[in-house]
């Protein structure tokens, strides 16, 4: 074993993103300082806002898209569509109508296993598949809608906006959006769907899909799409319902609320304190306070701690971030006294132990490191209860390597 000497980290070869600054700390009043919201949901934290994900995510690699590998980007879009509508500036997916029928069926099928009866079920089937009135998207401007089924009443095709938007009224006499609303709602059909449904950025809601145009007045020709069948996209709503969250390790939520200050958890619509976060944590998982120690301090070094449970340890150690290097280090955590250097250990081990973890680490071109976190012989229990127990922890790192013979034997012929 020898005192911990960081290395430089190795670099990813193909990096498909830009590095954007940290998240800004509230010193004093801020304009770009936002407040973060969470929930805590069967003992994990989540983040259901598109915007907040991205930011979290983008200024500090926090959390990861429960529907993703990493960065919270998950879209039921078909990515071939995608790039033949690319001229159609929308957040909304794009789908074949294959693949809606799909999801209708799915969502028949689960129907039917809540006990519903065929006629309910064909009703709703009929209103989830009815064509609705586009959410208004900035950017929008060359989609046409299809004109949406009313009572014996068909209006002229309404005229395109002065901003270059085209109308989204189903008759051509109903109001249009108003792109300047905060919250304006979307509607569809009879019925007004929440503000939250009007995506102000990628939505579950609805989906766009492709069909093959009726009538050259109800849906736009695909671009660069086949003349002999002109293809057009409808506005529905989406059987799916798959929304992307951002889930927080509970050490990362803990590191936004009492280090960063700027993440509030709910739990059932009320804010929890500081202090109410130490306690449920640590009863949701006993080892969080000896983990969050560790995940503390090598943040405040630049490191972005990740989670180490694929490799059998407790953290991985990026530089900068995931997608711009790979871990450089697997990291045990260990809280003993200052007096003998002992205490009850959260992972007692073994040399058949140790040794299966550093050839784990060296397979995956990593670092076995052993962190300790020295506390005084005098704190007690009653003294963790309190995350300010923290000030008077010390650590010390230890890397751990493989002696290899042969290697060995190599160097001394060399020397």
């Amino acid at each position: 074993m020898a005192e911990a000497v960081f290395r430089a980290p190795k670099r990813k070869r193909r990096v498909f993103e830009s590095f954007e600054g940290p998240l800004p700390l509230p010193f004093g009043p801020r304009k770009d300082f936002r407040l973060f919201r969470a929930e805590l949901l069967n003992n994990g934290v989540m983040v259901r806002d598109a915007a907040e994900m991205e930011q979290l995510y983008g200024k500090g690699y926090f959390g990861k898209g429960i529907l993703s590998r990493s960065r919270p980007r998950f879209t039921v879009s078909d990515p071939k569509l995608a790039a033949r509508w690319k001229d159609v500036k929308t957040t909304l997916p794009i789908i074949t109508s294959e693949k809606y029928q799909r999801g209708l069926e799915w969502a028949a099928e689960r129907l039917r296993r809540e006990g519903q009866d065929e006629s309910a079920v064909q009703s709703a089937l009929q209103d989830l598949a009815r064509p609705c009135k586009l959410p208004w998207a900035e950017g929008c401007s060359e989609l046409e809608l299809p004109a949406e089924p009313s009572a014996g009443k068909t209006g002229p095709e309404a005229p395109a906006a002065k901003n270059g938007h085209s109308s989204a009224a189903a008759d051509g006499e109903g109001p249009r959006p108003d792109p300047q609303t905060p919250n304006g709602l979307a509607e569809c059909g009879d019925m007004a769907l929440p503000p939250a449904a009007a995506p102000q950025g990628p939505s579950d809601e609805f989906v766009l899909v492709e069909e093959p145009r009726g009538d050259a007045s109800e849906t736009q020709e695909a671009p660069g799409g086949d003349q002999g069948q002109p293809r057009g996209l409808v506005c529905r709503r989406n059987p799916y319902r798959m929304p992307e969250y951002l889930q927080l390790s509970l050490e990362e939520a803990f590191f936004l609320v009492y280090a960063l200050g700027c993440l509030s958890i709910y739990r059932e619509e009320e804010p929890l304190t500081i202090l109410q976060l130490w306690e449920v944590f640590t009863a949701a998982q006993p080892s969080f306070r000896t983990t969050y120690m560790a995940y503390h301090y090598f943040r405040s070094k630049g490191w972005v701690p990740k989670v180490g449970l694929k490799y059998g340890t407790d953290l991985l150690l990026y530089r900068k971030g995931p997608p711009f290097y790979h871990a450089s280090y697997s990291v045990i955590v260990e809280l003993v006294d200052d007096e003998r250097f002992q205490g009850p250990l959260r992972r007692p081990l073994s040399w058949k132990s140790l040794a299966a973890l550093s050839r784990v680490s060296v397979n995956v071109s990593k670092e076995l490191m052993l962190c300790y976190l020295i506390k005084p012989a005098s704190m007690t229990d009653t003294d963790m209860e309190s995350p300010e127990c923290m000030k008077r922890i010390r650590v010390q790192e230890v890397i751990l390597s493989r002696w290899v013979s042969s290697r060995e034997r190599s160097d001394q012929d060399e020397l």
